[in-house]
């Protein structure tokens, strides 16, 4: 059990039972510095790449509805490019800043694991170790409100 005292009593962050290899966390505690930058990363990609794949597919049916010759249609997707790359670095930066509000949570997880004596601490992300070893048959909860280790 990882807690503080809390005026009259106790105030817990994690409860780790070793015999099955499972944890319960303090929300939003479930990853180290590095593991939580390169999920935000990879979030920040898949948003922002079905955007950008939209906004393509909706340029291509605009262009072929229209009556565009193919040849227009590349100089239109070339005209859009920097758009779409100004647009990219813009929500990059914003994802950035909304990913730095959790550092909070972040550095309370990292002090976790580390009360429970685990090594390197930065680089823990337990919602992708629980979803490697979760079994069909474990509940839905398992890898949202608490984890496998």
């Amino acid at each position: 059990v990882v807690a503080e005292p809390d005026g009259d009593g106790w105030l817990g962050y994690g409860i780790r039972r070793i015999s099955d290899r499972i944890i319960a966390l303090h929300p939003h505690c479930s990853r180290g510095r590095y593991a939580h930058y390169r999920a935000s990363f990879w979030w920040f990609l898949k948003l922002v790449g079905c955007l950008l794949l939209a906004l393509y597919l909706l340029f291509a049916a605009i262009s072929y509805f229209s009556g565009d010759s193919l040849q227009e249609f590349g100089a239109l997707a070339l005209e859009v490019i920097p758009g779409a790359l100004i647009s990219a670095a813009i929500f990059g930066v914003i994802a950035y800043r909304i990913s730095r509000k959790y550092l909070g949570f972040v550095r309370l997880a990292e002090g976790i694991f580390s009360v429970f004596g685990w090594a390197s601490v930065k680089h823990i992300d337990l919602p992708a170790i629980t979803k490697k070893t979760k079994l069909p048959n474990d509940p839905g909860a398992l890898g949202v409100l608490y984890f496998r280790y």
